[in-house]
């Protein structure tokens, strides 16, 4: 098949993969947008961009928003708090918990089948709350028992995968990765703990029928990518030289037939580069392949026939599931993290001479257009697109929602 066809019958299948389920409701569910993390929406985005809304949340440090069925946007942000808002703009209500204020991390959010909201809140006071869809606290289950170090990650289901990092006796960090169901009862964990050494996990992604994937990194021996089956059962591991790949963090996602990507930063000292920063493709515990992006990587975001990393605002590396690449985006700078549509368009998120701006680049590393909202920021939080809204939040505050 000649190149251009073949690209050609990549981006039908995109459309045909992320765009034929109309009938589903399109939601965010946590981080990554879907289970797998694939950064990837099942409709298009915008293509003549306005601002249709701003919304003052009154928090500031927002993390990254979600969408339920029912086009509610939920905000965490002030450290314990959550906003939700309506689809026309208007706060519905907040939720402050009593962690609220105590920190500068945003918590954890992820959306629940029912209108169920997960929030977990960062250091140094790690909580877990789950909310009804009308802001109530939900009472009676011992709903994740430990609160997740990392963002928890969800399926359609409910079935649920976290992580929970916590400092042991003697100093040191052990792990807690596990799964729970749609109800709150715990179905299994796995401990890492050593007496010489500490683990950190990358966030983990879930597969529909339950696969689960995490990278874990220590501070003794090698790093390791872990793949689980549902009942939490390990399915393979593979291992990979601690120099090589420390702060995977949120640059890993899994597509559907269980091709694991993961991303690495640079990693260099006077002497030596231990790695430009990699990006791996993994299946069923054997390297694929792996492509040099000569930064960190941010954020992967997958789709069939692409696989485009972020790479610390330098520039959008595109590939195909093969590891051969496709092409180059050259960032200017001030894009910070980004979302793919059902075409393969490519929206960046950003602080550009001090108001928020988003940048479109369509399946082939072209430029479309750049959109000023002018609001101005210092920075903002991830993007969220669902039925051709993008919403993103400022560092003060603001909920912004962009479309047609």
């Amino acid at each position: 098949m000649k190149k251009g066809l073949a690209w050609l019958a990549a981006l039908t299948l995109l459309g045909l993969w992320l765009g034929g389920c109309g009938r589903e409701a399109q939601i965010w569910r946590n981080y990554g947008g879907d289970g797998g993390r694939t950064l990837t929406a099942r409709g298009r985005g915008p293509n003549k961009p306005r601002l249709l809304w701003v919304t003052d949340l009154e928090g500031i440090n927002p993390g990254s928003p979600v969408v339920d069925e029912k086009e509610k946007i939920y905000v965490p942000h002030s450290g314990g708090s959550l906003t939700q808002v309506d689809k026309d703009g208007t706060v519905q209500w907040r939720f402050d918990s009593w962690v609220s204020g105590s920190s500068t991390l945003p918590p954890y959010l992820l959306v629940q089948p029912g209108g169920k909201i997960l929030m977990s809140t960062q250091p140094p006071h790690e909580e877990t709350f789950q909310l009804s869809r009308r802001g109530e606290t939900i009472l009676g289950v011992g709903w994740l028992p430990w609160p997740a170090a990392v963002s928890p990650v969800s399926t359609s289901s409910g079935y649920t995968v976290a992580c929970h990092q916590y400092v042991t006796e003697t100093g040191l960090i052990a792990l807690r990765v596990f799964g729970t169901v749609k109800g709150g009862e715990a179905l299994w964990r796995r401990d890492f703990y050593a007496p010489d050494r500490s683990f950190f996990a990358s966030n983990p992604a879930v597969l529909e029928d339950g696969r689960s994937f995490v990278f874990v990194e220590t501070d003794v021996g090698d790093n390791f990518l872990l793949a689980m089956d549902g009942a939490g059962q390990v399915l393979w591991r593979a291992e990979f030289l601690r120099e090589e790949t420390r702060g995977v963090g949120a640059a890993i996602a899994v597509a559907p037939d269980g091709t694991v990507y993961f991303g690495t930063p640079r990693i260099e000292d006077i002497a030596r580069v231990y790695t430009p920063g990699w990006l791996y493709a993994v299946k069923e515990g054997q390297v694929l392949w792996r492509a040099e992006a000569g930064q960190h990587i941010e954020q992967i975001m997958v789709a069939p026939g692409l696989v485009v990393a972020n790479v610390l605002r330098t520039k959008l590396l595109a590939l195909d599931p093969g590891g051969k690449e496709l092409w180059q985006h050259r960032l200017e700078g001030w894009e910070s993290n980004g979302v793919m549509d059902s075409r393969g368009c490519i929206y960046m998120a950003g602080v550009k001479n001090g108001t928020v701006q988003i940048k479109a680049i369509d399946a082939r590393g072209r430029e479309r257009w750049t959109f000023d909202t002018r609001q101005r920021a210092e920075a903002v939080s991830y993007l969220v697109l669902v039925n051709k809204r993008l919403y993103l939040a400022s560092a003060d505050g603001k909920l912004m929602a962009i479309s047609d």
